[in-house]
């Protein structure tokens, strides 16, 4: 028969002891990376906000289907007619701090834009009545900085050019008006122009 000695029994509960601690660090260092690979994954799904020139201020809802990709689309308004957009935005950097290239496609139903002659100092007049109903199209591209790539809440800064194609229904009172000349009549005007294009806004995603 053998016995354990006084020592060799009081060694057992430290052995026991140091096995567990072993255990719980190796279980601590496995869990530790599969967090930080959960934190570091890119979100989803989430609403973007922003506000710009010429196309005034949109909401749209985001879906990020993978990591260099982005797409957009919602409604906006430049404060005298309401539209609908769609967009798509290229992250060639998995980065905190990165680049992006985007492409927007916008819509503006018909509304009236009288008021333009109020914020420039006109007077109301038979050439009011041709900026009616006029609705335009446009195509942005742009080259933007955002910050915040990888988290929930991301701001960028874009700027860029905008492709606009306006239709005015009824122009024959704004010829009229620059000509002088009442026996002047047209058709509808299709004015076609391309101009700079700077947006800023933000991106907050729930999934």
């Amino acid at each position: 028969m053998t016995m354990d000695s006084p020592s060799l029994r009081r060694r057992h509960p430290s052995l026991l002891s140091s096995g567990i601690a072993l255990g719980c660090l190796a279980m601590l260092g496995i869990a530790t990376p599969a967090q930080a690979q959960d934190d570091d994954a890119p979100h989803r799904v989430g609403l973007l906000l922003d506000v710009g020139a010429p196309h005034g201020i949109g909401l749209s809802a985001v879906v990020r289907p993978t990591n260099w990709l982005r797409l957009h689309a919602g409604p906006t308004t430049n404060t005298l007619s309401f539209g609908v957009r769609g967009g798509l935005s290229i992250l060639p950097m998995d980065t905190f701090i990165a680049p992006t290239l985007n492409a927007e496609v916008g819509h503006y139903f018909g509304s009236e834009y009288s008021e333009v002659l109020d914020w420039l100092g006109r007077e109301p007049s038979a050439t009011s009545e041709a900026i009616r109903d006029v609705t335009y199209n446009y195509v942005t591209g742009s080259v933007g900085l955002e910050v915040g790539t990888k988290s929930r809440f991301n701001f960028f800064f874009n700027v860029g050019l905008s492709y606009v194609a306006l239709t005015v229904p009824d122009p024959t009172p704004l010829i009229q008006d620059a000509s002088g000349d009442d026996s002047v009549t047209s058709g509808p005007l299709h004015v076609r122009a391309t101009i700079p294009s700077v947006k800023l806004g933000f991106i907050v995603y729930f999934f």
